[in-house]
């Protein structure tokens, strides 16, 4: 019953989505605040409403530019349905959001450099936005596995491409340094972190990580299980796998600096759970899977942060 309005990416799935989103954002945020909600909370609302909605337009703008594969409109609900179980922090973290945003358009770069004729423009392109990132974490190097395995896997080994490869890895970081002498320190506070090794604590985790490991459990579970036979999805869905892995690895680390350990997480886990949702073939299962699911995270969100109490 809920599913069949997303199967078409149109007005109406991304009108429900919108609003899907905004009611997602407004129980958290009143769960966490209940105790002090006042107007300026409505601001708060509204701005981090503007950001998932100008996220999901990006997302699907995106996907709609591939000739080959798009995103199905399942993905536009398991967006804000996801975003119900992530861990909730104490707010936006921007540098975070930054991040994610050049990591999505990295794997349509990712797409374009492995499908189209322009191979060495785009890798040379996913390597600038790579070496971007890296300039917020260290611990990003990591992420240099994307335009590594397009050089591979495309056998793109002429002076060209390695040029295409190393140019930005070079010349990102020197421009970047080069930059910060010149303007005030407190406009690169944001970037040039160096990882510091937190690892997880088991005694430290609350209820919230734990149902998050859950849904990680289920990305890890769909990535290794419900491989797809089209190779321009299995494109995509790889990058997604090597997403989720390395979000994870840096989140068991504490690699990622600041707030939010598993915020890099959250996109390839609302990709995996709506590939799901999607190759389930019963859609009594599927509303009911979605259905259940949303009770159960709104009435342990109420709990956990005391709006109701036993």
């Amino acid at each position: 019953m809920i599913l069949k309005f997303f199967y078409k990416v149109g007005l109406r799935a991304y009108a429900l989505s919108f609003a899907f989103s905004l009611v997602v954002i407004s129980l958290i945020n009143y769960s966490k605040y209940h105790k002090e909600w006042a107007l300026n909370n409505i601001l708060e609302i509204f701005v981090l409403w503007l950001i998932f909605a100008l996220f999901t337009l990006y997302v699907t703008f995106l996907q709609s530019k591939k000739l080959i594969y798009k995103l199905s409109g399942v993905h536009l609900l398991t967006f804000p349905y996801i975003f119900l179980f992530f861990p909730n922090g104490p707010g936006l973290v921007i540098p975070k959001i930054i991040i994610g945003l050049i990591l999505v358009y990295a794997e349509y770069l990712f797409f374009l450099a492995i499908y189209s004729k322009s191979k060495n423009k785009y890798l040379f392109d996913l390597s600038i936005f790579i070496s971007i990132i890296v300039l917020f974490n260290k611990a990003l190097l990591i992420f240099y596995v994307f335009p590594i395995l397009v050089v591979f896997s495309q056998k793109l080994f002429s002076n060209k491409s390695l040029i295409a490869l190393f140019l930005p890895i070079l010349l990102i970081p020197f421009t970047f340094y080069g930059l910060s002498t010149l303007a005030p320190t407190n406009i690169f506070g944001l970037v040039n972190h160096m990882p510091r090794i937190q690892p997880l604590g088991y005694l430290d985790q609350t209820s919230e990580d734990w149902v998050w490991f859950v849904i990680l459990l289920i990305s890890i579970y769909v990535s290794i299980f419900m491989h797809p036979k089209k190779s321009e999805k299995s494109t995509v869905f790889l990058f997604m796998k090597i997403w989720l892995y390395l979000s994870i690895f840096i989140g068991l680390l504490g690699l990622n600096l600041g707030q939010e350990r598993w915020l890099l997480s959250f996109i390839p886990s609302a990709f995996f759970f709506g590939d799901l949702i999607e190759k389930m073939r019963s859609e009594k299962l599927k509303n009911t899977l979605i259905f259940l699911g949303l009770i159960f995270i709104v009435f342990f969100k109420l709990f956990h942060f005391e709006v109701l109490k036993i």
